[in-house]
C-alpha cells in the first residue's frame, strides 16, 4: 500500500428511501484532492428498486466538489440535494421523477453545520430552506475546510499590500459576537415562489411531524459568561446554548407567525418491519433498509474491490476499487495479554505482508486512550479505511504495527491523567516482543490526538521507546485553555468566543471535568499541571516527531511549546507544520509529504545500532 492509494477509494455513503419504498438515493464517493476533511465528494445516485436501474443525478462539472444531503418528499416523486462549489456555496437543486435533469434553485446558499438541517419537506410543493442572508458574513466548518482559511490569508495580504487596517477585534464585553444572519425561506420548485418566514442566526431548525410547525433556536450573547457555567446547568444543555443559543422560537411553517411550544409535539414514526432478507453472499453486510421493510442494500469490501446489491438479486448494481486487488496487505496476528491492572486485553499486531519470520522487526505502537479491540481484527487495519496515518502503510514500509489496548481508568476524572497511560500500552509492548517477532530495542510510538497527547505523556514517563511521533498532539493544559481554535482565530469556523466557550466548559465541566478554571487551583501542584506532559520534559530522551496543521482546534503551540523544550535541552525534536491544515492533514501533497518525512525519521531514529 502507498500513500497515494488513499485517495483512490470510493465509498458508499449516505443511502436515503423514499417513503414508498420505490426509491433510493445513494452518495458514492468521488476519489479527490483531500481525505477525511469533511467535504463532500459524492455524486449521487437514484436507484429505481423496481427495474434495478442506479442513475448519476448529479452534476460532473468541475465547479463543483460534491453532492450531499439527498431527502425525498412526503410523495416520493421528488429528491432535494444540496452541492458545494470552490467558493463553498451550498446550493439546493431538486429532481422531479421522470424529468430529464434535476435543477438548481436559484439565489439560495443553504447554511450547513452541526446540529443543522439545511433543507426539510413540509408538503409536496415545499420546500423549507435555512439559507444565508444576501450580503452575510459566512463561516462554519464546511465554510473553513473548503476555503482554507481564508480570512487569515486575506488579513496576511492586507497587511502585506499595506494599504488598509489589517485588523480584527475580539471582545470580551458588549457585542462579543457579530451572530451570521440566516433566514428561512419556504420554495415551491415548480413555480420558484418563496417566502422568508424568519431572519436572524438561526440555528438547529427542526420541523414537526405533521409538518405544520417549525422550530428554531437564535443566538443571545448578552448574557453574562458566568451563566454557561451554573452548576444546576447540565454541561450538553451548556454545550448547544454555545452552539444554537437558547432563545427558542415556534413559528407557523405557512404564515411564520408565532405559535405554542405544545404544537410542536411529534407523533413517533411507525417501527419499520423487519422482515429477514438473506445475506447475496457470506462476506455481505446489511447497508440500509428500506421503510417498508422488505427491501435492502447490501455491501462488501473485499480483496477483489467494492460490490454492492439490492435485495433480490444476485446481480451487482455497482462495484468499484477492483485496484486494491494489486495490494498485498500486512498480515494481522492477535495477542492476549493483561494490563498493568491484571484487565484481560486484546492487542492487535500487523506484520508486513512479506514477513517470514526470518528477522525481527522493527515496531510502531499506535495508541489511542480508552481504545480497546476484541476478536474481530481492527476496522482500521482495512485498506477501505482512509486514515492518514494507516497502519498498512507503516506495514508497507516494513514495520511491524502494534495497535495496544488502552482502556479507561475506571474512575472517569482519570482518563487525562499521565499515570493512566501506562497501563495498557507497556504490558501490550511486552506481550509483542514476547512472540519473538519484535526487535526490543527498535520499538516507537506513535498517536494522533488524544493519541499524541498519549505519546508525549508516556515518553515523560518511559524510555522504553526509540522514536515517537504525536500528531495534533497537546502538551500544556494550561496553555491548551486559553489559545484560540485555530480555525475559529479569524472567525472561519465561527466567532472565537464561542469556540473559547466550547473550550472553557470541555475543561471544567465536561471531558476534563477540572472543575474550574488553571487560575483557581494553587499551585505548586494542580490538575491542569500534573496532566501536562510539558511539566515533565525535563525526563523525555525519546526524539520526538510532531505533527501539526495550522489551523488545528488544538493550537499549534501546544507543540510549539514542547519543541521549544526540547531545543532548550539540546534534545532530538522535530515539528512538521501543515498550512491551511485542521486536526487531521487532508491535502494530497500535505499526506504526501508527510509519509516521505516519517520514513526519513523513522529510517534515522530507528536504524538497527
Amino acid at each position: 500500500m502507498r500513500p497515494s492509494d488513499l485517495f483512490q477509494l470510493r465509498q458508499v455513503g449516505e443511502v436515503a428511501w423514499s417513503s414508498d419504498g420505490r426509491y433510493a438515493s445513494i452518495e458514492f464517493s468521488r476519489p479527490g484532492a483531500a481525505i477525511g476533511n469533511g467535504v463532500p465528494t459524492n455524486e449521487i445516485a437514484l436507484l429505481d428498486v423496481k427495474t434495478h436501474a442506479l442513475r448519476v443525478l448529479t452534476s460532473p462539472a468541475q465547479e463543483y466538489i460534491g453532492f450531499f444531503n439527498a431527502t425525498f418528499s412526503p410523495n416520493s416523486r421528488q429528491l432535494a440535494y444540496l452541492s458545494v462549489d470552490h467558493s463553498a456555496a451550498v446550493r439546493v437543486w431538486v429532481y422531479t421523477i421522470g424529468q430529464a435533469a434535476p435543477a438548481m434553485l436559484p439565489e439560495l446558499d443553504a447554511r450547513t453545520g452541526f446540529g443543522e438541517a439545511p433543507v426539510t419537506w413540509l408538503s409536496n410543493g415545499r420546500l423549507l430552506v435555512s439559507a444565508w442572508d444576501a450580503g452575510a458574513d459566512k463561516s462554519g466548518d464546511l465554510y473553513f475546510n473548503v476555503l482554507r482559511g481564508r480570512n487569515a490569508a486575506e488579513l496576511w495580504k492586507r497587511a502585506y499590500d499595506a494599504k488598509e487596517a489589517a485588523v480584527s477585534v475580539v471582545e470580551s464585553r458588549g457585542p462579543r459576537v457579530a451572530a451570521p444572519t440566516g433566514r428561512l425561506v419556504v420554495v415551491n420548485p415548480k413555480t420558484l415562489e418563496a417566502k422568508t418566514l424568519a431572519r436572524g442566526p438561526i440555528h438547529h431548525v427542526t420541523v414537526s411531524s405533521d409538518r405544520r410547525v417549525v422550530s428554531y433556536f437564535q443566538e443571545d450573547w448578552s448574557r453574562p459568561i458566568a451563566d454557561y457555567f451554573d452548576p444546576s446547568r447540565d454541561v450538553e444543555a451548556a454545550y448547544a446554548a454555545v452552539n444554537w443559543g437558547t432563545e427558542r422560537h415556534v413559528i407557523s411553517a405557512t404564515t411564520g407567525e408565532p405559535v405554542d411550544l405544545s404544537q410542536m409535539a411529534n407523533v413517533p414514526a411507525p417501527p419499520t418491519p423487519q422482515l429477514n432478507i438473506p445475506l447475496p453472499r457470506a462476506d455481505a453486510r446489511r447497508l440500509s433498509l428500506s421503510p417498508t421493510g422488505d427491501t435492502a442494500l447490501f455491501i462488501a469490501n473485499a480483496s477483489g474491490g467494492s460490490h454492492l446489491w439490492l435485495s433480490g438479486s444476485s446481480k451487482e448494481i455497482w462495484h468499484a476499487n477492483e485496484w486494491v486487488r494489486e495490494i498485498a496487505p500486512g498480515q494481522a496476528q492477535r495477542l492476549d495479554y493483561k494490563a498493568g491492572d491484571g484487565t484481560p486485553l486484546i492487542a492487535w499486531l500487523l506484520l508486513p505482508h512479506d514477513h517470514n519470520g526470518s528477522a525481527k522487526l522493527p515496531m510502531i505502537t499506535m495508541i489511542y486512550p480508552g481504545t480497546t479491540y476484541r476478536d474481530r481484527e481492527p476496522s482500521s487495519f482495512s485498506i477501505y479505511t482512509s486514515s492518514f496515518e494507516h497502519p498498512q502503510l507503516f506495514a508497507a514500509l516494513g514495520y511491524a504495527v502494534l495497535m495496544a489496548g488502552m482502556p479507561a481508568p475506571k474512575d472517569p476524572t482519570e482518563f487525562h491523567s499521565m499515570r493512566s497511560h501506562l497501563n495498557g500500552v507497556m504490558p501490550a509492548v511486552d506481550a509483542a516482543v514476547a512472540t519473538g517477532i519484535i526487535d526490543p530495542d527498535r520499538i516507537a510510538v506513535q498517536g494522533q490526538s488524544n493519541g499524541g497527547f498519549a505519546v508525549l505523556s508516556l515518553i515523560t514517563q518511559t524510555n522504553r521507546f526509540r522514536s515517537a511521533i504525536s500528531s495534533a498532539g497537546f502538551s500544556d493544559l494550561t496553555s491548551l485553555y486559553g489559545v484560540f481554535y485555530g480555525q475559529y482565530r479569524y472567525g472561519d469556523s465561527g466567532p472565537p468566543v464561542k469556540a473559547q466557550l466550547l473550550r472553557m466548559l470541555q475543561m471544567e465541566r465536561g471531558e476534563y471535568a477540572y472543575g474550574g478554571p488553571p487560575w483557581a487551583f494553587q499551585e505548586p501542584s494542580s490538575r491542569y499541571l500534573d496532566d501536562s506532559p510539558i511539566r515533565h520534559v525535563a525526563d523525555v530522551h525519546t526524539p520526538i516527531m510532531m505533527i501539526a496543521g495550522e489551523q488545528d482546534f488544538v493550537p499549534i503551540q501546544q507543540a510549539e511549546e514542547c519543541f521549544t523544550a526540547m531545543l532548550r535541552q539540546d534534545k532530538r525534536a522535530e515539528l512538521v507544520r501543515y498550512q491551511g491544515e485542521w486536526h487531521t492533514i487532508a491535502n494530497r501533497a500535505n499526506v504526501l509529504d508527510m509519509w516521505k518525512r516519517i520514513e526519513a525519521w523513522l529510517g534515522e531514529t530507528m536504524a538497527a545500532r
